[in-house]
């Protein structure tokens, strides 16, 4: 059986950086999505315990600082601002990312690339129309 190998010189950082941010924002969206779910069950499983956030704060002994109502007021707040951090953490995720692909690229040009083995498959014929 006959190994085919190429040699793998560069990879692209903007298509990376692409990848990478797709990968991360959906990454994100679900974390957003399994999180709500944890917080409502854990929610509704303290509320049929009859435990609200006004007796966890006065067990506290923050119960008349009027804490529940700074934080009942700023759940929308709360929210936007996890969503847009969520995002900004996205762009810098798939950043740092690509920043490692350029490192990778710097070390594949010095150490003349990193060979590919592939085994031979079926011949698939690519046209290029122009």
């Amino acid at each position: 059986m006959a190994v085919e190998r190429k040699v793998l010189r560069s990879i692209s950082e903007l298509s990376m950086f692409k990848y990478l941010l797709i990968f991360y924002l959906i990454f994100f969206i679900l974390s957003v999505i399994v999180m709500a779910i944890i917080g409502l069950i854990a929610w509704l499983g303290l509320s049929s315990f009859g435990i609200d956030i006004n007796s966890m704060l006065a067990s506290l002994g923050l119960g008349d600082l009027g804490i529940s109502r700074f934080l009942g007021g700023g759940m929308v707040i709360t929210i936007v601002i996890s969503i847009v951090g969520g995002l900004f953490a996205s762009v810098l995720y798939a950043a740092f990312g690509t920043l490692m692909v350029w490192i990778m690229n710097v070390i594949l040009r010095i150490s003349g690339g990193i060979e590919l083995r592939f085994l031979p498959g079926k011949e698939e014929k690519i046209s290029i129309e122009e």
